[in-house]
């Protein structure tokens, strides 16, 4: 099974893709462990071409569950995945996700690298471009591949798809 994962900023794409590959029993590969490298002194952009390879290597893997909001350099895995899901909550929901979420990191484990208000601000301004603009450039892109899409727009879909997947490992 070959999953690919994706939706805004806050919609639960993590939680969702773990669920996915520890019920499939497949690898998860989160899309920020290769978009991003990890400094102490803040993330930095991984070379495009570096990223593109890192992700070719995965996509020839037998089964894999993808997730991330990257989707303009994620075609190889959208093309070879069995099952695109996109998370497709209303607005409102994505930034309670993400103020919930700010004020965990704070409590949890302080400040820290994401617990901060400038990481605060700039998920909430990914958000709105998110919502804005790249909504629609997502749709626009993966029309070639409808046949495979699944769009989960709550709970009720998402509890329905880790069924139906879970019935089918």
């Amino acid at each position: 099974m070959r999953l690919f994962v994706t939706g805004p900023t806050g919609s639960g794409k993590s939680t969702l893709a773990a669920k996915l590959a520890q019920r499939t029993a497949v690898p998860l590969f989160p899309l920020d462990e290769i978009h991003w490298v990890r400094c102490l002194s803040g993330d930095r952009r991984r070379d495009p071409a570096e990223r593109l390879s890192m992700l070719g290597e995965i996509v020839q893997l037998d089964a894999w569950v993808i997730e991330g909001v990257q989707f303009r350099w994620t075609d190889i895995a959208m093309e070879r995945a069995n099952r695109i899901v996109i998370l497709d909550p209303p607005r409102w929901r994505t930034i309670t996700r993400i103020l919930r979420r700010f004020v965990n990191r704070r409590r949890f484990s302080g400040a820290g690298h994401r617990g901060t208000v400038k990481a605060l601000l700039e998920e909430l301004r990914w958000s709105a471009d998110y919502y804005g603009h790249e909504r629609r450039m997502l749709f626009d892109t993966i029309g070639q591949w409808s046949d495979k899409i699944i769009v989960v727009r709550d709970d009720k879909g998402e509890r329905a798809l880790i069924e139906a997947v879970s019935e089918t490992a």
